[in-house]
């Protein structure tokens, strides 16, 4: 069939303009051509490429005589059954994942895991590099000295905190958080995580700013861990800033939310402008309240091997392994000197733990050949055990493996019961790590951090809506994992969560207070991501919607079909004349009248305009939302065009797994990938695109399970 149906159709339609020393988007088709069927079909990546622009209708080029459907088809089920075939029968090339550091998360909540302590040590660590989209890829996180230096001071204060040393004072601290610096200015709350350095007490204080008429009264709060510690009705005559303090709190140790809020009291009634909240301070602890945390000194070094009994299971939990005798020595050793220097047995337990979080068995996931002798060509081994728990924990909770998972690795059980653990993880607090991270990355949701919509255009966007969209967003991908619902409800659910400040700003009556409520949806306007407010405003510009933003940021991250970077010399929308939807629409007309940008903006033009019902921060608004994308396929609503995406569910499926993948090995998903993708899409679509059997087909892959080894090809 290659020699007679698909080189004769790639001569007739497609050489004329894919070929010569400039072929149209430097695709050239030549090389295909000259070759045998079975030495073409090793450029995987150009084939699939023919494939899903013939598929999709995007060639030949809108303009250009359509080829007949029934030859298209030939072509494109000779590529997808060909590949289809080898995938089924190829060997399983699970590749190499590089030695990679644990980014800041993973360091958080691995010494939170480890000793039992909410600290956030890596707070003012450099935010980490990303790669495919993620901020796990081990390519991309490197090492250099001013790191090193960070970790080296994290470490000393994490020790100082959790090991006390007799008679050493803490002195107290004074941290303002004020609101305009972390993006929660103009508000009637703020909301910040500090880290208490001891269990004592301290002073909470909030202040607001706002001229007030004469006789207004305020209600301040001041809360932590949602506990009320402060409660004060104030009557104001003149003033235009006042303070509210909490002065004796009781806090533990660790990291806890602090909040204040203020509103103004409904008698008199009040119509001014109203307050908002300046900074909120905490203090301590007091003179004479610490209480320093004794979570690690269960003797006092007078017992003989006290050392050894506190460090070995620790060293064993940070450095997910066993340890050897050599190691503990080594650290005992320490212990040892640092006690006689300082004469104190604290002191040197201080030391020993230091060398424990600097060491590279905890800063750095490694994974190793087992047997020199599996040294050849495309061999490829088991991960160990412990391998693979380090693996599994760290994709589901961004942490270290807890005591279930370090027995069952110990033992050898664990890769027999991989995917029972894998549940019983997806049912643990601490998956909230894999929902925050792999979805505020995946859905681009965490850059509502450092969006800015115009204040001037978009008043009603302040930080208290962003923090609401970005917990819609979680709480809904949440709800997906915990009820194993169909991943397809990720482009149009009939559900959603939302507050009464959100439900406000989407017009959904019935909804008041604070709190988040599981809420239907008629599904016209709302259902599925596409419509989340948090989406909505990161794929805008501050001033405006931008279809080709949209229109992108739909092919990147729900298809997994990026577009190339524009080419060079290709004139910007002028903004000035982009004030509208038509002037929008006759702009982007320019541009796909341009062949060179054409290819791009046919498919990713329609599916921005289609959400054009939407402004830049996700409110509803009157707008034409048509668009027609390649191939002629036409659609009037966003609710028509989240049909057509949900019409083929294998090609939101394959871009899902190929994210996942991603984020659960670490590295990018490359060609010799594709085998392990089609099995995992073949059994989601047997089990009804179910979420936890996208999770389970990742965790239970030879991707996953396996390595190749440092000689294999």
């Amino acid at each position: 069939m290659f020699a007679n149906t698909v080189k004769p159709f790639l001569n007739r339609q497609c050489s004329s303009c894919h070929s010569g020393k400039s072929p149209a988007g430097g695709f050239a088709v030549g090389p295909l051509l000259a070759a045998s069927a079975a030495d073409s079909l090793r450029a995987r990546e150009r084939w699939e490429r023919i494939a899903q622009r013939l598929h999709s209708g995007e060639m030949p080029p809108k303009g250009l005589p359509r080829p007949d459907p029934q030859a298209v088809a030939s072509v494109v089920g000779w590529i997808a059954k060909t590949y289809e075939q080898l995938d089924r029968t190829a060997p399983i090339d699970p590749g190499r994942v590089t030695a990679r550091r644990l980014n800041r998360l993973e360091y958080s909540n691995s010494v939170r895991d480890l000793l039992g302590i909410d600290l956030n040590p890596a707070e003012d660590f450099p935010v980490d590099p990303y790669g495919y989209g993620f901020d796990n890829i081990g390519d991309v996180l490197n090492t250099n000295a001013g790191l090193t230096d960070q970790y080296l001071k994290a470490a000393e204060r994490i020790a100082r905190t959790v090991i006390p040393v007799a008679g050493e004072a803490v002195p107290a601290t004074m941290q303002r958080y004020l609101a305009e610096r972390i993006g929660q200015d103009r508000q009637t709350r703020i909301r910040v995580d500090h880290v208490f350095p001891v269990a004592g007490l301290y002073t909470l204080r909030t202040a607001f700013y706002q001229a007030l008429r004469d006789g207004t009264r305020v209600r301040m709060k001041l809360f932590v861990d949602g506990r009320p510690v402060a409660d004060q009705v104030l009557k104001f005559y003149y003033q235009i800033d006042r303070a509210v303090d909490a002065p004796r709190v009781p806090v533990p140790a660790g990291r806890h939310r602090v909040e204040a809020t203020i509103e103004v009291l409904p008698e008199p009634a009040y119509k001014g402008t109203l307050p908002y909240l300046e900074y909120l301070q905490v203090y301590g602890p007091l003179e004479g309240t610490a209480k320093p945390a004794n979570t690690l000194l269960t003797c006092d070094g007078t017992q003989p091997g006290c050392a050894k009994r506190i460090l070995e299971p620790l060293a064993r939990r940070a450095w997910r392994r066993p340890v050897t005798g050599v190691e503990i020595d080594g650290l005992l050793g320490l212990v040892a000197r640092e006690e006689k220097r300082s004469g104190s047995f604290a002191e040197g337990m201080r030391s020993g733990l230091m060398a424990i979080l600097v060491s590279p068995h905890f800063l750095f996931r490694v994974e190793r050949d087992r047997s020199p002798s599996s040294r050849r060509a495309s061999a490829v081994q088991p991960i160990s055990p412990h391998e693979l728990a380090t693996r599994l924990s760290y994709f589901l909770w961004g942490s270290l493996p807890d005591h279930e998972l370090d027995r069952l690795a110990d033992s050898g059980q664990l890769p027999r019961v991989v995917g029972a653990q894998t549940v019983r993880m997806l049912a643990d607090p601490r998956a909230a790590a894999f929902v925050e991270s792999f979805s505020g990355q995946w859905l681009q949701t965490r850059n509502l951090s450092v969006q800015r919509p115009d204040a001037k255009l978009f008043p009603a966007f302040t930080g208290e809506l962003a923090d609401a969209m970005r917990r819609e967003t979680e709480m809904f991908f949440a709800a997906i994992v915990r009820e194993n619902r169909s991943i397809l409800d990720f482009l149009d659910a009939p559900f959603t969560y939302l507050n009464g400040p959100l439900a406000k700003h989407y017009g959904i009556a019935g909804v008041s207070g604070e709190q988040f409520r599981r809420v239907d949806l008629d599904g016209v306007r709302r259902g599925g991501v596409l419509t989340h407010g948090s989406v909505l405003t990161v794929s805008s510009y501050p001033t405006r919607t931008s279809p080709v933003i949209r229109g992108k940021w739909v092919l990147d991250n729900l298809l997994n079909q990026p577009p190339p970077p524009p080419p060079p010399n290709v004139p910007q929308l002028e903004e000035k004349a982009a004030s509208s939807s038509a002037s929008m629409r006759q702009q982007l007309e320019k541009h796909r009248a341009s062949a060179q940008c054409a290819s791009c903006h046919s498919r990713m033009d329609p599916l921005g305009f289609g959400l054009e019902n939407y402004d830049a921060i996700g409110r509803w608004r009157e707008e034409d939302a048509s668009g027609e994308l390649p191939g002629g396929v036409r659609f009037s609503t966003p609710a028509e065009m989240k049909q057509i995406l949900k019409g083929d569910p294998d090609v939101f499926a394959r871009a899902l797994t190929e994210k996942m993948l991603t984020f659960a090995l670490g590295r990018g998903v490359e060609v010799r990938d594709r085998p392990t993708v089609r099995r995992i899409v073949d059994r989601l679509r047997a089990n009804g695109y179910r979420m936890q059997e996208l999770i389970l087909g990742i965790v239970e892959s030879e991707a996953f399970r396996q390595r190749r080894t440092e000689g294999g090809a």
